[in-house]
C-alpha cells in the first residue's frame, strides 16, 4: 500500500514537471495549444491578456476549471482516486506557475510535437498509475465506470472547440499546429496507458477447475466456461474458459494459467467494445 502511494505521488510530480516544461518551454512561446483543460486554460489566459485586458495565468485557470470536476470525482469515483487526481491538478498548476516561459525552439512544428509529447507522457503516467489528471478525463471515467461505455467524443468535442477558437482568435495556421500537438499528446498517452485496451482471452485446458479457481482466487474478471469440447488433432476432451480483460492484465492472466496448466492453449484477441457489466479497476 505504501509503495503504491509513493509511486502515485511521484507520478503526480512527474506529470506536473512534464506539463510545466511542455507548456512553458514549447507550447506557450509558440502560441500552440494543448488539448483538454490545459489547452482551454492556455486559450482563456491568452484571450484574457490579448483581448480583454485580464491577466489570469494558465495555472490559475487550470485550478478554476478543475475544481467542479474534482468535486464530481469525489462524489462518483471515490476519495482515493480524487485525492491523487487533485494532487496532479495542483502539481501541474504549481509547475506551470514556477517554470519560466522560455522558447527552446523557434520552429513551431517542433514546439507543437515536443510540447504534445511531454504533456501526453505525463498524463499517460498518471493514468497507468491509477488516477487521472482532472479535466474531462473525470467525466469520461465517471461514465465508463457507471455504464462500461466509452465517451471519447467528449474529449474530441472539447479539443475541437479549442482548435476552432484558437483559429478564430489567432489564425488557422496556429490552430493546425495545435491539432498536431493534440495528436502527439493522444498518441503518447496510448503508449503509457494500455489499460484502456480490452482483450478477449480464450483458454483451452484440460484442467478447467484448477484454472478457474486460480483466476477467481486472484480476483480477476468474470469467466465463461464451455465444456464438452474435443481437440481436433488429439480427440481428447478439453474445456474452454473465456474472459474479457484489460491489456494491462494480460501478463498476469498468462502467468496464473501457466502456473496451473503449462499445456494450456491461450488465444488472445482484441475487443472493440464491451457492453454490460465491465468494471474498469484501473480507474478506482
Amino acid at each position: 500500500m505504501k509503495k503504491n502511494m509513493f509511486s502515485r505521488i511521484i507520478a503526480t510530480l512527474v506529470y506536473g514537471i512534464l506539463a510545466g516544461i511542455g507548456v512553458n518551454f514549447f507550447l506557450t512561446p509558440a502560441k500552440v495549444y494543448s488539448g483538454g483543460v490545459t489547452g482551454l486554460s492556455q486559450l482563456f489566459s491568452s484571450i484574457g491578456k490579448d483581448f480583454i485586458g485580464i491577466n489570469i495565468g494558465i495555472s490559475t485557470w487550470v485550478l478554476l476549471i478543475n475544481l467542479p470536476l474534482i468535486y464530481l470525482s469525489w462524489k462518483k469515483l471515490g476519495s482515493k482516486f480524487t485525492f491523487y487526481s487533485l494532487l496532479a491538478v495542483i502539481s501541474s498548476s504549481f509547475f506551470i506557475s514556477v517554470i519560466p516561459v522560455r522558447a527552446v525552439t523557434e520552429n513551431v512544428m517542433l514546439a507543437a510535437i515536443f510540447g504534445g509529447i511531454l504533456t501526453g507522457a505525463g498524463v499517460g503516467i498518471c493514468f497507468r498509475t491509477g488516477f487521472s489528471t482532472g479535466g474531462t478525463d473525470i467525466i469520461i471515467m465517471v461514465v465508463q465506470k457507471m455504464t462500461g461505455k466509452s465517451v471519447g467524443q467528449l474529449g474530441f468535442l472539447l479539443n475541437g472547440f479549442i482548435i476552432a477558437l484558437a483559429g478564430l482568435m489567432y489564425g488557422w495556421e496556429m490552430a493546425l499546429y495545435s491539432l498536431i500537438s493534440i495528436y502527439a499528446t493522444t498518441k503518447i498517452m496510448d503508449v503509457f496507458y494500455i489499460q484502456q485496451y480490452k482483450l478477449t482471452v480464450n483458454i483451452i485446458t484440460k484442467k478447467k477447475d484448477e484454472v478457474v479457481n486460480a483466476l477467481l482466487k486472484n480476483n480477476l474478471r468474470g469467466l465463461t466456461v464451455y465444456t464438452g469440447l474435443r481437440g481436433g488433432y488429439t480427440n481428447e476432451e478439453v474445456e474452454s474458459i473465456v474472459t474479457v480483460i484489460s491489456k494491462a492484465e494480460l501478463l498476469y492472466v498468462k502467468k496464473i494459467v501457466s502456473e496451473v496448466d503449462e499445456e494450456a492453449f491461450i488465444n488472445v484477441q482484441p475487443t472493440v467494445e464491451v457492453v454490460g457489466n465491465f468494471l474498469d479497476r484501473s480507474l478506482i
